[in-house]
């Protein structure tokens, strides 16, 4: 019941700070069975809660163990069964405690259950995998001692992990089996198969996510798939697919020709700051073609604005205040790490918003009576929610309303940057040749 009940919350959590969730392989992940899910961390206690919501089965984590003396956080720690980990850099850990931490696993995984585990141990904004911890291993090979132990690597995957309403992608790779070997006398298994596992989960852990030297070495991979998917709409995985091929293909031309690789992201660079300047992006050089259909997107949302404008304003005026203090407040407290910033923002939602709709509920209880302070704290979360709507559907007409005032006043702009746009794609294309000859 409290799991159901956390669930169903840290979904609606993930719905409404995320504009769009997908999840690809879930197939992969069997259906019963001793399970291992092995995952990078990249955005604090936003991965978790994404695993947990996506799982096709029940999933239980190890968790550091701080979390569970956290107010609300522990909460959800406990309902989904987690596990505490002791780790040396927690105050006050007694990393002697592990050994129930491996018991407690192993049992798990012995009742046919889903572990899910972060082996690097810490959440971070690095681009590159820390080093893998070796828990997940001696874990896997520990419960395989009783019988074979199915292990699943996925990657997490965020468009702008620390953005309110951007996207997010669960990608399952393919699964492997750890097959039962002896154990020593203290039930451990050998130090050689533990470092082979941890590099092979490694290897499937980079396969099924996207690695860089550096975060702009990510942000060009970023802009320079967003010119090959213009509608915007293709579907995260295949985008992420993309992304990886143009950083495997942009390492490959910078070791054989760095001066080429130098130009065309110079290029790239530069075009995606001309259309951060005109508040467009590549998707939006298509919008506006058909005049007839932006008409009808345009009225389409004047006569929702026409409907909804009111209770919108009303959730837009009510949840502004602490809107507006969440997100400087996560910037501050997460002093430059991008990777908490999510979390912390999630967690003043959960502050913020019900005392304003509490505030506001007893405001109006007092000045007009309890029937009508009952109706404005329930209906504020729906007002919240309508100007949410509104606001992103607005965003999308006024984009295309830019490109149609470039079509109609400033064509030649317009003509010119769609031409870059498909020269861009072209020399990238051509790549392929170069890259050909070059081996």
């Amino acid at each position: 019941m409290i799991r159901s009940a956390a669930t169903f919350v840290s979904r609606l959590v993930l719905r409404v700070f995320y504009r769009r969730i997908e999840a690809s392989g879930l197939a992969r992940i069997p259906a019963s069975g001793p399970t291992i899910l092995v995952l990078n961390h990249p955005n604090g206690l936003m991965d978790p809660l994404l695993l947990l919501c996506l799982s096709p089965r029940p999933v239980a984590f190890l968790a550091k163990s701080p979390l569970f003396s956290m107010p609300f956080v522990s909460l959800f720690v406990k309902a989904f069964d987690s596990i505490p980990v002791y780790r040396p850099q927690d105050p006050d850990a007694d990393v002697r405690r592990n050994r129930e931490t491996f018991a407690k696993a192993r049992d798990l995984l012995r009742r046919g259950g889903v572990l899910a585990l972060f082996p690097e141990g810490v959440s971070h904004d690095e681009p590159r995998l820390m080093p893998l911890k070796s828990g997940a291993a001696r874990i896997a090979l520990g419960a395989a001692s009783e019988g074979p132990v199915t292990v699943v690597p996925a990657g997490l995957t965020y468009e702008a992990r620390d953005l309110f309403r951007s996207a997010a992608l669960l990608r399952v790779a393919e699964p492997f089996t750890v097959e039962p070997i002896p154990l020593d006398e203290k039930g451990e298994p050998p130090r050689t198969a533990v470092k082979a596992l941890t590099g092979r989960l490694r290897v499937a852990l980079e396969e099924a996510t996207l690695q860089a030297d550096d975060q702009a070495t990510l942000d060009l991979a970023a802009a320079a798939e967003s010119l090959f998917a213009p509608g915007g709409e293709a579907e995260l995985d295949a985008r992420f697919a993309l992304r990886r091929l143009l950083l495997e293909r942009g390492a490959r031309l910078r070791a054989s020709h760095p001066e080429r690789h130098e130009a065309i992201s110079a290029r790239i660079e530069r075009f995606a700051r001309v259309l951060s300047t005109s508040g467009l992006t590549p998707a939006d050089l298509d919008a506006g073609t058909v005049r007839a259909e932006l008409a009808a997107s345009a009225l389409a949302a004047l006569l929702v604005a026409f409907f909804l404008a009111p209770p919108a304003l009303v959730g837009l005026a009510a949840h502004a205040p602490a809107y507006n203090l969440i997100g400087p407040l996560a910037r501050r407290l997460s002093r430059g790490d991008t990777d908490i910033v999510a979390t912390i923002k999630v967690l003043g939602a959960f502050l913020f918003f019900p005392l304003t709709w509490l505030a506001l509920g007893t405001a109006a209880g007092l000045a007009w009576g309890l029937p009508l302070g009952l109706l404005v704290g329930f209906a504020l979360p729906l007002c919240g929610t309508l100007a949410l709507l509104l606001l992103e559907r607005w965003e999308r007409t006024l984009a295309a309303l830019r490109v149609l005032g470039l079509s109609l006043f400033r064509r030649s702009t317009l003509a010119r940057l769609r031409t870059e746009r498909a020269a861009i794609v072209a020399e990238m294309q051509a790549l392929d040749t170069l890259l050909e000859t070059a081996e």
